[in-house]
């Protein structure tokens, strides 16, 4: 398969502790939460106005399946984001209280640095880090999806209305 090709491919929701909860929540709720998803993202045709109607439809449909399910997940890494942020700030509060020695000569500089230099705090960093750029690039495929629906769909209002026009 090469770059051009657009390939289908099983995709599933993932959760984290809180997400998790709160999707077991919804579907408990009778609403139900989409968890997979065959996408199949469309590439974006050179020129959308040499699509034909019915595969026009086809496009613009594929497109919000696909941007519904992506909206899923970016929420999903978002309060991912946050879990991880919460045990950061958590773990850092404890730490500088386990190293701090009360003494009003202590640096605070030389305490933090201390505090950013433990191992759990570090690993929590790069938690952190991983939360943030997945959540970044959730959010980019996301702005792709939503920009190729709302061109097709005012390339199926221009034509509606064209066709409004001759009647």
């Amino acid at each position: 398969m090469d770059a051009t090709d657009v390939g289908v491919i099983m995709t599933n929701i993932i959760t984290s502790g809180l997400s998790e909860t709160i999707i077991k929540i919804l579907e408990g709720q009778g609403m139900p939460v989409l968890r997979s998803l065959d996408m199949d993202i469309p590439s974006f045709p050179r020129d959308i106005t040499m699509v034909d109607d019915q595969e026009l439809m086809i496009l613009a449909s594929k497109y919000m399946e696909n941007y519904n399910f992506m909206r899923t997940q970016v929420a999903c890494a978002e309060i991912s984001e946050l879990e991880v942020q919460n045990q950061y700030d958590i773990a850092e509060a404890k730490a500088l209280l386990s190293k701090t020695s009360g003494k009003s000569t202590e640096k605070s500089t030389m305490l933090k640095a201390a505090v950013l230099t433990d191992d759990e705090l570090v690993q929590l960093g790069k938690d952190k880090m991983y939360a943030t750029a997945y959540k970044k690039l959730l959010h980019t495929a996301l702005e792709n999806l939503e920009r190729n629906y709302q061109l097709t769909s005012r390339e199926l209002t221009r034509r509606t209305s064209a066709l409004r026009a001759r009647f």
